[in-house]
C-alpha cells in the first residue's frame, strides 16, 4: 500500500510540475483533462493489469491496441482542431500511460494480496 500511495503522489507532484512546464497552468481544462484520462486509463488497464500483472496480454498486442487508441485520440485533435501534433502534448501522453501502467500494476497487486 506504500508503494501504491508514494507513486500516486509522485504522479501528481510530476504531473503539475509537467502542466506548468508545458501548458503553463498548473489545472487542466476538461479537454485535456479528457485525453489524459484516456491516456491513463489506457495505460492502468492495458498496460498495467492487463500485460503486466495478468500477463493476459502479449506485448505486442498490448503496444498495438495502446498505440491504436492514442493515435485514434491524435488525430480527433486534428480534425477537430483544437490542438496541433506538438512533441509536448506527445511527452504528456508517454507520461500519462507510464503512470497510468505503474499505478495499474500496483492496484492489481495490492488487491490481489488483499484478497488473499
Amino acid at each position: 500500500m506504500k508503494m501504491l500511495v508514494f507513486s500516486f503522489i509522485v504522479g501528481v507532484v510530476l504531473l503539475y510540475l509537467l502542466n506548468i512546464a508545458i501548458l503553463k497552468t498548473p489545472l487542466l481544462d476538461l479537454h485535456w483533462s479528457i485525453h489524459a484520462g484516456i491516456r491513463f486509463l489506457v495505460g492502468f488497464f492495458l498496460l498495467g493489469v492487463s500485460f503486466f500483472y495478468a500477463h493476459a496480454l502479449k506485448l505486442k498486442t498490448a503496444v498495438y491496441i495502446t498505440g491504436f487508441i492514442v493515435v485514434i485520440d491524435y488525430i480527433y485533435d486534428l480534425y477537430t482542431q483544437t490542438s496541433g501534433f506538438e512533441l509536448e502534448t506527445l511527452f504528456h501522453g508517454i507520461f500519462m500511460i507510464i503512470w497510468g501502467t505503474i499505478l495499474g500494476y500496483l492496484t492489481a497487486k495490492y488487491i490481489k494480496e488483499q484478497l488473499i
